[in-house]
């Protein structure tokens, strides 16, 4: 299911981010699984650096990214860290809510 998540949340996020427009890149390190990386107003999997990386497992992203979990008490209770520029972290939280 690893590549089969990635495919998921890049489809996922590239619905989210229409009419956004990113100016730093956002990595989403998806603990065994992969990378995505959105930059502008697009989601790819990639391995590429970015200014701000947002780590979690699977399960964590699956509840971010269906609504379930916000982005930012996930980062209170340490179920996803952040490293990197924190103020582009906070525009990918206002994402989903």
């Amino acid at each position: 299911m690893t590549k089969d998540f990635l495919d998921i949340a890049q489809a996922a996020l590239t619905e989210r981010l229409k009419g956004e427009n990113f100016e730093k890149s956002v990595s989403l390190r998806i603990k065994e699984i992969g990378n995505l990386i959105i930059k502008g107003d697009t989601a790819e999997i990639s391995d590429d650096r970015a200014d701000c990386a947002i780590i979690a497992d699977q399960p964590t992203f699956e509840k971010i990214l269906a609504g379930q979990l916000n982005p930012m008490k996930a980062a209170m209770f340490g179920k996803l860290k952040i490293a990197g520029d924190a103020k582009t972290a906070l525009k990918f939280g206002n994402l989903f809510g």
